[in-house]
């Protein structure tokens, strides 16, 4: 059984077995992929804090910030959340609906739901699993690896998207 708490992993003994050393070292890989995602997803949770509520659906030439909001939503549920649940061989979360926000705050909200629905995909990913192909007819084959590394992508892409909508709500190294 493995449980994070924090970026770290803890792994507890079976019921009656003892605790051998190569069980109780942390997954590097892993930790780095996920504190990566973590942090690309938090940059992109300060960028819509920072952003005007008044201007949340105004478009000035581009996507707004509630669009933005929506499709990163939809993208980290039927996107990167099918494509991870099929890799690790378990069911997608039922009854998930494509977004549409009436307020920033509604949005910051599901947008951390979301991150979390898919996190708790990976609750026990170990290096191992990182091979581990999510293939879909409609959105390809990837590895695990790889839905991570763009996911993460993702969040820092619409993080400075925001920011270009928003700016002063992005900052660098996130």
């Amino acid at each position: 059984m493995v449980a994070r708490i924090g970026h770290r992993l803890r792994r507890a003994a079976a019921a009656g077995a003892a605790v051998t050393e190569s069980s109780s070292v942390a997954e590097p890989e892993v930790e780095d992929l996920l504190r990566r995602l973590a942090e690309a997803h938090q940059s992109l949770v300060e960028a819509l804090k920072g952003a005007d509520p008044e201007r949340f659906a105004k478009r000035d030439g581009a996507d707004s910030v509630k669009a933005l909001a929506e499709r990163t939503s939809d993208d980290v549920n039927f996107y990167y959340g099918r494509l991870a649940a099929r890799a690790m061989s378990l069911p997608q979360p039922p009854c998930l609906q494509r977004a549409d926000f009436s307020s920033l705050r509604e949005a910051v909200a599901a947008l951390q739901v979301a991150h979390r629905r898919f996190t708790n995909l990976l609750h026990d990913l170990s290096n191992g699993d990182l091979e581990r192909e999510g293939a879909d007819p409609e959105l390809g084959s990837y590895a695990m690896r790889q839905i991570l590394e763009m996911a993460t992508a993702h969040y820092v892409l619409r993080a400075q998207q925001v920011a270009q909508i928003e700016p002063g709500t992005f900052q660098a190294g996130g």
